[in-house]
């Protein structure tokens, strides 16, 4: 749906820009740039194209050196779009930097666009606010699912962060399990990332996350084993637990070395291991980079 610029409550208006071409920066197009509460928006001055940028999408804000034009400022975006604009004023390249940070990277809950512009969600967490209350509660996500039953329940022994501070302090895992074997297989997996449940299939079947276990060449946890078990016994239905490495298998097995590693199907009953092959994140950031670089050479 084409959305009505008159329609979008305009912020600000910057005239005499122009857009760098992204494969040659000879090539510059003159327009205006308007600000709007919910998008950057670039109007061409002779063919009257248009390009909308959602400030959500908006990645990074770069500004970059005067130069003899003016100001220029790269603006990246999360679906790969680059856009290179040189304001004449330097006060006006101010401007839209400040309102770009402003609202592409809200710190509060209200300086969102959905609380900003509906009165009544305003309110409610205005409300929220004042009686002390939280927006989002870990719980009823998980309540969603049917959780707490029979099968499942939930700990508080991360409570405090203290078994492991990249995961939220409400965690489920299998009713049938102990503390004492939740706390030993936290302490042989790499940061605490024990096995915990990410999402529950009404048929029955999970999903659990886990790191990898600080196993070496041949170490092994009796309570890491027994609760891999526990997660299969709550789903009557299977006989047998996939067990999914993402990482290429070399990759695993170096890190063998480091005194980590991954699952053996030997110590582990009845699980299926496999390899993913996923490379790790240094060659998938230069993957993308290449990506971003190959799309960048592209005329809109």
């Amino acid at each position: 749906m084409k959305l009505d610029l008159e329609e979008s409550n305009v912020i600000t208006k910057i005239e005499n820009v122009q857009l760098e071409d992204r494969s040659n920066s000879k090539i510059k197009t003159a327009g205006l740039l308007y600000l709007t509460i919910s998008h950057l928006v670039f109007i061409e001055t002779n063919s009257k194209r248009e390009i909308w940028i959602y400030y959500s999408l908006i990645n990074s804000i770069e500004k970059l050196p005067l130069s003899i034009n003016g100001s220029p400022i790269l603006i990246r975006t999360k679906h790969f779009l680059n856009c290179l604009f040189i304001i004449s004023k330097e006060r006006d390249c101010q401007t839209l930097v400040q309102v770009l940070n402003q609202y592409s990277r809200p710190t509060k809950y209200h300086e969102l666009l959905c609380f900003r512009e509906n009165s009544h969600l305003k309110k409610l967490l205005d409300s929220t606010h004042k009686n002390n209350q939280q927006i989002y509660h870990l719980e009823s996500e998980y309540a969603r699912m049917g959780l707490p039953n029979n099968k499942w329940t939930m700990t508080n022994l991360n409570s405090d962060y203290q078994i492991c501070d990249t995961y939220p302090n409400v965690l489920f895992v299998p009713a049938s399990v102990e503390d004492k074997i939740l706390q030993s297989s936290a302490n042989f997996r790499s940061r605490g990332r024990l096995p915990v449940l990410s999402y529950l299939h009404p048929n029955g079947a999970s999903l659990t996350r886990c790191s990898q276990p600080l196993s070496g060449f041949n170490g092994r946890c009796d309570e890491d084993e027994q609760l891999l078990q526990h997660i299969l016994m709550t789903n009557e239905n299977s006989k047998f637990m996939y067990v999914v490495d993402t990482r290429p298998k070399i990759n695993a097995m170096a890190n063998k070395a480091q005194g980590k590693g991954y699952e053996n199907e030997t110590n582990y009953k009845n699980i299926q291991f496999h390899f993913i092959g996923i490379e790790n994140i240094h060659v998938m950031r230069n993957s993308l980079d290449k990506l971003v670089k190959c799309l960048s050479k592209l005329k809109f």
